[in-house]
């Protein structure tokens, strides 16, 4: 006698994960656009909560040099996350893209409205990281170039124009990887302004050295993951630009 199995009768595997991570295969370019206007409309309203009374930081203050460069900085992040999540296949790295592109909008989301509320300009008009004076400034982004025969200045750890078009030119397991190497080195640029930025003899506005706080709490465990997630891939971080 041929004995036939009851599909229904077989416990089915549950999927533990969040709803979101479930679904980030199927995150399409409209959906990261979607994410990203979420992500900044909620930052733009937690920056609305800083104390109305407060007086606003001096055009060249650290306070303003910061909220302007990091959202600059910040803004790079954001759209080699977006084309991870586009163009990436492995789920890990797609996740901790997801979060980046997420944090990130929303950082930018809550400088940008402080700098309104300021009524200072969204972007320098000065050279990039200027505002940072000591140890801290020397060899930084005053005299970086862009690399892309065109001298633009640009902060530590971003990557050139050249890196952005083969990132986005790349595919599969091999975006997967560049990406790591990219915002690993991202990561890792953007701490000469976060360390600056907690200093209370920096600047002297607590909300905005919070904010720094938490961007060095997250972005030194997101380091170490994609540090490891490097060594898994045999691959070696890039070296700092």
């Amino acid at each position: 006698m041929t004995i036939v199995e009851n599909p229904q009768t077989e416990s089915p595997s549950v999927d533990t994960r969040p709803a979101w991570r479930r679904q980030l295969p199927a995150l399409n370019s409209l959906g990261v656009v979607a994410v990203l206007l979420i992500g900044f409309g909620v930052g733009l309203l937690v920056g609305r909560t800083v104390p109305s009374d407060d007086a606003a930081p001096a055009p060249d203050s650290a306070a303003v040099g910061f909220a302007q460069d990091m959202s600059a900085h910040h803004a790079q992040a954001v759209s080699m996350a977006a084309i991870e999540l586009d163009r990436g296949t492995d789920e890990q790295v797609r996740s901790l893209a997801f979060d980046i592109l997420t944090s990130q909008s929303n950082q930018i989301g809550q400088m940008q409205s402080w700098l309104q509320r300021w009524g200072r300009p969204l972007a320098s008009t000065t050279p990039a990281m200027s505002w940072m004076t000591g140890e801290h400034a020397m060899g930084m982004g005053v005299s970086m170039t862009a690399g892309d025969g065109v001298n633009t200045p640009i902060m530590p750890g971003m990557a050139t124009e050249p890196e952005l078009s083969k990132l986005r030119s790349l595919s599969g397991s091999a975006v997967d990887t560049y990406f790591l190497q990219l915002m690993l080195r991202h990561h890792q640029g953007g701490q000469h302004m976060m360390e600056y930025a907690v200093d209370p003899q920096h600047v002297s506005e607590g909300y905005v050295r919070d904010l720094a706080q938490q961007m060095i709490n997250v972005q030194t465990t997101e380091a170490d993951t994609m540090t490891q997630m490097l060594a898994e891939r045999r691959a070696a971080p890039l070296a700092m630009n």
